[in-house]
């Protein structure tokens, strides 16, 4: 892992970005929050959540 491309937060979202994509197919993936998100938005085409 190459720890010279971003600081911690951007490797965590990195992450959590890669676990949503692999879980698209799963049935009943194991998420954290942030992956749940993730998913969600992959589910809709990337686009973001419009409140209100």
């Amino acid at each position: 892992m190459a720890f010279d491309s971003g600081d911690k937060t951007d490797r965590f979202i990195a992450a959590a970005k890669t676990r949503a994509e692999a879980a698209l197919n799963e049935p009943a993936p194991k998420l954290t929050a942030l992956e749940k998100g993730m998913l969600a938005s992959l589910r809709r085409g990337g686009r973001p959540v419009r409140h209100g």
